[in-house]
């Protein structure tokens, strides 16, 4: 999907003139996860009703950073989907929300595990509690689905998963320098 940003539709020589083209990829899938209208928003015609509404809204008043938030977060939970989850291994489940603010998609601060009456949020990313809504992902027999995200790290978990990056990549490095001294000395044989 390609969309004017607000930036691209001055018209040329205006001042602040800003010509870029956006590219953002919206997986149709986004269609079928709905924004919750709250009481006072079920009646406007403008009103983005899925996430591939939101998307597009973002773009067209040029929220870019926003849209690409959304399109990622959004992409990252459906890839969890993707993958099967067994619901227990390092993961948030709960209500998701979007955050009109940053363009965040995800499970709120309070958990997500509140009746659709009660107000959303705060925003998991920015704390944001007005400009923010309920999402309810679909499936096409009706059948509602949490939003599932990876569940942060704690700072021990952070650490221990840093150490075994930094393990495996010490042992990467030095297989590639055992291999290039075995190369050398056998090509020095060869030499002699």
């Amino acid at each position: 999907m390609r969309m004017a940003t607000q930036a691209e539709m001055l018209k040329p020589g205006e001042e602040g003139e800003t010509l870029r083209e956006l590219h953002l990829k919206v997986d149709m899938r986004f269609g079928s996860i709905k924004v919750v209208p709250k009481s006072d928003e079920g009646n406007d015609a403008n009103f983005p009703r899925n996430l591939h509404n939101a998307a597009e809204l973002f773009l067209r008043v040029g929220m870019v950073d926003p849209a690409e938030r959304l399109r990622e977060k959004t992409a990252a939970m459906l890839d969890l989907y993707a993958d099967n989850p067994d619901g227990k291994t390092g993961l948030r489940i709960g209500r998701g929300v979007v955050c009109w603010s940053c363009g965040h998609c995800g499970v709120p601060k309070s958990g997500g595990d509140a009746k659709e009456k009660t107000p959303p949020g705060p925003c998991g990313n920015c704390g944001e509690v007005e400009q923010i809504n309920w999402l309810r992902i679909s499936l096409n027999k009706g059948e509602n689905l949490p939003w599932i995200e990876a569940a942060p790290l704690s700072p021990k978990e952070a650490a221990k998963k840093k150490k075994a990056a930094d393990a495996a990549k010490r042992a990467e490095i030095e297989a590639n320098v055992k291999k290039a001294l075995l190369e050398r000395i056998s090509s020095q044989i060869a030499e002699s």
